[in-house]
């Protein structure tokens, strides 16, 4: 598997988990939040607090720059515009 995959496989994984909690009664609010900090915590015990604060320092321009959006479903379909899928 290739590193897209590896990343598609856990993303997948991550969000059907947090789609569960959500099921289950949790606010989604609540899942958001735990789910960075488990990540961050990770991110600490893995490389320690100054490599992760040097991670986390970059993530405003990459979350300004759209390295996180996901394209909504109008913007999807702008690209065909007779409707064909091609």
């Amino acid at each position: 598997m290739d590193e897209q995959q590896q990343r598609d496989v856990a993303a997948k994984k991550v969000l059907e988990a947090m789609q569960s909690a959500i099921d289950e009664g949790v606010e989604p609010d609540v899942v958001k939040l735990v789910t960075l900090s488990a990540a961050v915590t990770n991110f600490v015990n893995d490389y320690g607090e100054e490599a992760t604060a040097g991670i986390i320092e970059t993530l405003p321009e990459k979350v300004r720059n759209g390295a996180f959006s996901q394209p909504s479903a109008d913007q999807q379909g702008s690209d065909d515009k007779d409707g064909d899928g091609e």
